[in-house]
């Protein structure tokens, strides 16, 4: 019988509100297990606040000091990913599609781009993608970060969505290394309120439909 995964099927889990730290180690292992010739699988979560330092941070991109960042129980993780530092935190979806990508990483990018830019529209917020600071924006102010890894043809890391974040965390750190650049959620922006779990199905579902695969669910998030 023929045991080679099926490349149109994606697994997809749900982690819940998982820290970036634990996240991380589970992409690196799945990445193994694609390169081994396992499925892909996206992994969707909410991580507790956090600062994640792209292969280009600076530390002054860090603009709170340690025991301001201690007092408001943010952590700071260094990742593989390119670009700048970016702020994880609740009210904030994170998709990682563990995939192979080989050397179509561009198409990849545009694809997480454009799946999030349409999940936007239905939320009633209008974005565009900018490839010179990945990510999408709603006129100067980002809504989503970009940043991804990619290992012997496989990507880990992704996009995250800002749907409801404390603002107050904005003000922790400079985004894509650029002074002057404003944060903001989808709920600033007038969209309607939605949890981040009803988010992420949204999401997965219109991912398959962009990029052709059935979702196999391992863990789907609660109603």
């Amino acid at each position: 019988m023929d045991s080679t995964p099926d490349p149109a099927v994606l697994e997809v889990e749900w982690l819940g509100g998982l820290p970036f730290d634990a996240a991380l180690a589970r992409q690196h292992a799945q990445r193994e297990r694609v390169v081994g010739g396992a499925p892909g699988r996206l992994f969707l979560v909410e991580h507790p606040a956090c600062l994640t330092l792209g292969r280009r941070a600076r530390s002054d991109d860090i603009l709170w000091t340690p025991e301001e960042l201690a007092r408001r129980g943010v952590q700071v993780f260094e990742t593989p990913r390119g670009g700048e530092a970016t702020l994880h935190a609740p009210g904030q979806l994170v998709v990682y599609p563990v995939v192979h990508v080989g050397r179509q990483i561009r198409q990849h990018l545009h694809h997480l781009a454009e799946v999030t830019r349409t999940l936007l529209v239905e939320l009633g917020v209008e974005s565009v993608f900018r490839e010179d600071h990945p990510g999408l924006w709603v006129g100067n102010a980002k809504i989503a970060s970009m940043g991804i890894h990619v290992a012997r043809g496989v990507a880990v890391q992704g996009l995250s969505l800002n749907l409801a974040v404390d603002p107050v965390l904005f003000g922790a750190l400079v985004s894509c290394g650029l002074r002057g650049v404003t944060l903001l959620s989808a709920r600033d922006c007038g969209a309607p309120p939605v949890t981040v779990a009803v988010a992420a199905t949204r999401w997965a579902e219109l991912w398959a439909a962009a990029t052709g695969v059935q979702l196999e669910w391992i863990r789907r998030p609660e109603p």
